[in-house]
């Protein structure tokens, strides 16, 4: 009888440790899931999809980049080393596409883009390009009033960045789970080796 109870003591002792290891090696690769889809969040959201263009009257004009977590200045420009700005067209090679158009920033220290994307709406470009001339031409002719020019196109990178944001928290969120279960196993297991052995 001796002889056959200890196999039956320690089979019954190896089945809580294993759902205790288990459930902690989930909780890891829970972890590990969803750091590429935390980082991949974070990278999105930090794409600079905004360019602002702030320019004073008689003064100069600063340009600037900015995404959802930070803002990078790409530089400030004077009078002098203004040139105007353009609007450049990009023709696809496919006979029914349309057009598409980008306003740019003319300088003595290079062409900057006005906006991060193509645009479809040429009046768009335009109208940018339009006011930018029109301030070159005529810095004291608005007065005393400085304007901002801005293209905005954060909102793909916000609708990307906050699902897989949200895709990480839910992973995190069941690795959180795994863990507690994890916890609760590895006591029970601890419990059932310092309880002493039933006749």
């Amino acid at each position: 009888m001796t002889g056959s109870t200890a196999p039956e003591s320690l089979g019954n002792t190896a089945a809580p440790s294993s759902r205790g290891r288990s459930a902690a090696i989930g909780a890891v690769a829970f972890v590990l899931l969803g750091l590429p889809f935390l980082v991949f969040s974070l990278v999105m959201l930090n794409v600079k999809a905004r360019v602002e263009l702030r320019c004073d009257p008689g003064g100069g004009c600063t340009l600037d980049e900015l995404s959802l977590l930070s803002h990078e200045r790409v530089g400030v420009f004077t009078l002098p080393e203004l040139l105007g700005a353009t609007v450049e067209r990009n023709r696809s090679s496919k006979a029914d596409a349309a057009n598409l158009y980008k306003p740019v920033l003319k300088t003595t220290r290079g062409d900057f883009p006005l906006s991060t994307r193509w645009l479809e709406d040429e009046a768009q470009a335009e109208r940018t390009a339009r006011v930018v001339n029109l301030f070159h031409a005529n810095p004291l002719g608005g007065g005393n009033k400085s304007f901002l020019l801005f293209h905005d196109h954060r909102r793909g990178p916000l609708i990307v960045g906050s699902s897989f944001g949200a895709m990480s928290l839910v992973l995190f969120g069941l690795s959180v789970w795994m863990a507690l279960k994890a916890r609760r196993h590895l006591r029970a297991e601890r419990s059932a080796r310092a309880s002493p052995p039933t006749a």
